[in-house]
C-alpha cells in the first residue's frame, strides 16, 4: 500500500508505471499466497494429539500450535507438521455449526495446553 501511495508521488511516467506494476504483481502473489492457505473444500480429521486435512490438492498433517488463532468467524490454524509447518484458515460459514465447534474446542485445547506447559 505504502508502495502504491509513493508511485502518486513520482515524477517520471517510466517509474509511476514501474511502481504500479510492481505493486499488482505482489498483490497477485499475495492472493495465491491467501488461496493456499484457504481450501475450498476438504475433510478436516480431529484425532486426539493429531490434525489431518485432506483436500484436492492440499494434504496436512500435524499437531494445532499455539500460534493458532481467532479472528471474527474464522479459525487460523497453525500446524506443526513432521518435516514443515502449514497455516490453515477455516470460515465458519463453511462448515456446519457443530463441526466448527469441535474444531474451535480443539484448537482451545491445544492454545491453553501449550499455555500450561510453560
Amino acid at each position: 500500500m505504502l508502495g502504491l501511495i509513493l508511485c502518486l508521488f513520482l515524477s517520471s511516467v517510466l517509474a509511476i508505471i514501474f511502481c504500479l506494476v510492481m505493486n499488482v504483481t505482489a498483490g497477485f502473489v499475495v492472493w495465491q499466497k491467501v488461496l493456499a492457505i484457504h481450501p475450498t473444500d476438504g475433510v478436516i480429521i480431529l484425532e486426539p494429539k493429531l490434525f489431518r486435512f485432506e483436500g484436492g490438492s492440499l494434504k496436512i498433517q500435524g499437531e494445532i500450535s499455539k500460534k493458532s488463532r481467532f479472528y471474527g468467524n474464522s479459525i487460523w490454524l497453525h500446524i506443526k507438521g513432521f518435516s514443515d509447518n502449514h497455516w490453515l484458515i477455516i470460515s465458519a460459514n463453511g462448515v456446519n455449526k457443530q463441526s466448527y465447534a469441535r474444531l474451535k474446542r480443539a484448537t482451545l485445547s491445544a492454545v491453553n495446553c501449550a499455555e500450561e506447559s510453560k
